[in-house]
């Protein structure tokens, strides 16, 4: 489930991809076409300071609970993390994740939920799983059909692909829009991978999304609402 929620992440802004404006949003999921309890936010917000930003994502029902939060700089389409923290409960698993992101030189320290602490070395460009797709977003506004990149999560280093597959005419709620049909995989799982239909027409709007663990299981996103949020809005207390 946490996979799936992360491409929600395409959706971004109404603006040319090398731009960031804040945003809310909320989305459904469905499971094997069932509609489920769970209902997702995702929200982007400008800091204070020069480039900053936070993206949030969160997922709750009766089921499980999913917060993740990645505070980091955008500098025209090159994000760089400076903290990402996860912590999700639910289905008797329960995963917290404190990661704090240097780069003099590049490396994570991580602490989990048995406060264990990993600090490891990572690449140069390596992003969190929140900012991976706002990157991702840029190469293919660009023209690319494939996107190479590498994530740090907990005390993994991961290498992702993520490539254009198919162009794809579907309904939507607004009518018919052409769309280009994403997969992303990691390099080292053949058999789970997860597809997003985004339309160039909208900049690259998230139009679908479906996650696939084997082709009697998988998860899909419905985008139920979308709202732009002033760049000077206050933060709520108590939150960072």
């Amino acid at each position: 489930m946490r996979l799936l929620l992360l491409f929600l992440l395409l959706l971004a802004s109404r603006l040319p991809a090398a731009e960031l404006a804040p945003f809310e949003a909320e989305y459904r999921v469905f499971v094997s076409k069932i509609p489920t309890p769970v209902k997702a936010r995702l929200t982007l917000e400008a800091l204070p300071g020069k480039d900053q930003y936070r993206i949030q994502l969160e997922a709750r029902s009766f089921l499980l609970r999913n917060a993740e939060t990645s505070h980091f700089t955008w500098n025209d389409c090159a994000p760089r993390t400076s903290t990402y923290r996860h912590e999700f409960r639910g289905f008797g698993v329960r995963r917290h994740h404190d990661m704090t992101f240097s780069w003099n030189p590049p490396e994570v320290h991580n602490k989990d939920q048995e406060d264990k602490e990993d600090v490891f070395t990572v690449p140069d460009d390596t992003l969190d799983e929140l900012t991976l797709l706002l990157k991702a977003r840029c190469a293919f506004a660009d023209g690319a059909t494939e996107y190479h990149a590498f994530t740090a999560y907990g005390d993994d280093l991961k290498e992702h692909v993520l490539e254009i597959v198919d162009r794809e005419q579907i309904k939507t709620p607004v009518g018919e829009m052409d769309t280009l049909v994403i997969r992303k995989q990691r390099r080292e799982s053949s058999e789970r991978s997860t597809y997003f239909w985004i339309a160039p027409a909208l900049d690259y709007m998230l139009v679908k999304a479906r996650h696939v663990e084997n082709p009697a299981l998988f998860g899909e996103l419905i985008l139920r609402d979308i709202s732009l949020v002033p760049a000077s809005a206050e933060l709520p207390a108590g939150e960072d």
